[in-house]
């Protein structure tokens, strides 16, 4: 447990006991009880903190993993010049890749989604692009 952790435990302990005290000094058993439960109390808040940390944490590390894959595809079609990646949006959320835009040919959308497909971290692909000839 961290110094301030065990700080404050001590501070609202002796907080406590000295309120305890000075309104009911013969009951050194109640003073006592008190005490343990403001300490449960404590603990409990304390681990309460620890699971939302552990909890915020784990998404961090999703929200990373999603930007690692939209990043490797937006640079796999900044590589492939049959692909107009400006006219393309990509996103991920828990894995899952949704392509959004406009691309001028079949080729292009099919392309699009064999890059996507290559990339091992995707768990899924919705490709939503909108083929466009040129006029």
């Amino acid at each position: 447990m961290a110094t301030y952790q065990k700080s404050v435990i001590m501070i609202a302990t002796w907080s406590c006991l000295a309120m305890v005290s000075c309104t009911n000094p013969n009951s050194a058993q109640q003073a006592g009880e008190k005490i343990d439960r403001a300490v449960e109390q404590a603990g409990d808040h304390i681990d309460d903190a620890k699971q939302t940390i552990a909890t915020d944490s784990e998404q961090a590390k999703v929200d990373i993993a999603d930007s690692v894959i939209t990043t490797k595809i937006k640079t796999a079609f900044l590589a492939e010049s049959s692909i107009a990646s400006a006219n393309i949006t990509v996103t991920t959320v828990n894995g899952v890749v949704t392509l959004t835009g406009i691309v001028n040919s079949q080729a292009a959308s099919d392309k699009a989604t064999d890059i996507v497909n290559v990339i091992t971290e995707v768990k899924q692909l919705k490709n939503q692009l909108n083929v466009q000839s040129a006029q």
